[in-house]
C-alpha cells in the first residue's frame, strides 16, 4: 500500500474506512499508523467530499420533465420497451407449456394407476369374501 493507491481507494469508497473492502481496509490501516501524516491527508480530502455529498439536495425529476425526456427520445426514434423482452416472453411461455404437460401427464397416470389399483383391490375382495365363505379361488375365478 502506499499513498497513490490509498487516495485510488479513497476516492472510490470514500474516508470511512468500514465501507472499504476489508483486505484493502485492512492494508490502509497498517499504512496509516507507519505513514500517518500522507494519509490523513488522503482520508481527511476524502471525508469532505463525503460530507458535501451528504449535504447535497436530492434531485427530484419533476413528470413534466420526464415526459419531455420521453417525447424527446421518441422524436429521436428511440423506442420505449414494453417490459419484458421477447426472449424472457418465450421462456414464461415454455415454462407454462412444461407446467401444462406436468399436469396433464398427472392427470392421465392418475386416473390409469388409480382405476387399476381398484380393480385389484375388487379382486382381493372378492377372494376375501370367498375364502370367509368357504369357497376355494377355483370355484370364484373359474
Amino acid at each position: 500500500m502506499d499513498e497513490a493507491r490509498v487516495k485510488e481507494l479513497a476516492d472510490i469508497w470514500g474516508g470511512d474506512l468500514r465501507r472499504w473492502p476489508v483486505a484493502d481496509a485492512a492494508a490502509a490501516r497498517a499504512w496509516a499508523v507507519a505513514n500517518p501524516g500522507p494519509a490523513d491527508r488522503a482520508l481527511f480530502e476524502a471525508r469532505q467530499l463525503d460530507a458535501a455529498l451528504a449535504a447535497s439536495p436530492r434531485p427530484e425529476v419533476s413528470m413534466a420533465l420526464r415526459d419531455r425526456v420521453i417525447a424527446a427520445s421518441g422524436a429521436a426514434g428511440l423506442k420505449a420497451r414494453d417490459g419484458l423482452s421477447a426472449a424472457l416472453k418465450r421462456l414464461f411461455w415454455i415454462g407454462g407449456v412444461g407446467w401444462a404437460a406436468a399436469a396433464c401427464a398427472g392427470i392421465v397416470f392418475g386416473t390409469t394407476l388409480g382405476s387399476q389399483m381398484a380393480a385389484e383391490q375388487q379382486t382381493d375382495l372378492v377372494l376375501e369374501q370367498a375364502l370367509v365363505a368357504g369357497m376355494d379361488d377355483t370355484m370364484v375365478l373359474g
